[in-house]
């Protein structure tokens, strides 16, 4: 309800039955912008976690790969050709291994960087509303779709805006998440990541 039609409504002859009703709407889209911040934290934390599942597999390949490369060095020093052929066979895969095993590590780091991106977002989007009121000569007044379309325009990752606009039809935190994976199921590799 925007400050106007809250202004008019408290102007009626049942202005305290107005005030109410509208005090009751807010603190229901203050509940829903609240569940909003809490389903993004709790998809950031879902999402880092696999990533850091990821990470953790990517770094035990690479210290397993290290030590059997160490084994196969020691084979070429050992005078035995025919080993030593296959200790560089071996070799090459590993290297190649190591390589892979390299660039999904790197890959999986960027969680963090999204993980900031996101905790970020959600910090600054709840402050907006805090900031508007406390301002405002009458933060009853103050425009709560203004301050909305506030915080959606500074969400920089379609995840962020597609929860926002979930929250915006009323969807609970467990109804976002719920949306949200089926989405991540339905797009393509990297579509909800775009930040």
């Amino acid at each position: 309800m925007s400050a106007p039609d809250r202004a008019a409504r408290a102007q009626s002859p049942d202005g305290g039955e107005a005030a109410a009703t509208a005090n009751v709407a807010l603190a229901a889209e203050l509940r829903r912008f609240l569940e909003l911040g809490a389903a993004q934290l709790d998809a950031a934390m879902r999402e880092s976690d696999a990533r850091v599942d990821k990470l953790a597999c990517a770094v035990t390949a690479v210290s397993t790969d290290a030590r059997e490369l160490e084994m196969h060095v020691r084979a070429l020093d050992g005078g035995n050709a025919e080993e030593a052929q296959r200790a560089r066979q071996r070799i090459k895969q590993l290297a190649d291994a190591l390589a892979a095993h390299v660039q999904a590590t790197i890959t999986s780091l960027q969680f963090y960087d999204k993980l900031i991106q996101r905790l970020t977002h959600v910090r600054d989007g709840l402050a907006i509303p805090s900031d508007s009121t406390a301002n405002a000569v009458d933060p009853a007044g103050a425009d709560w779709n203004s301050m909305l379309e506030q915080v959606r325009s500074r969400y920089s990752m379609v995840e962020e805006r597609v929860l926002f606009d979930f929250m915006m039809r009323g969807l609970s935190a467990d109804q976002m998440l719920k949306a949200l994976t089926g989405l991540r199921a339905s797009a393509s590799p990297g579509e909800l990541e775009v930040f």
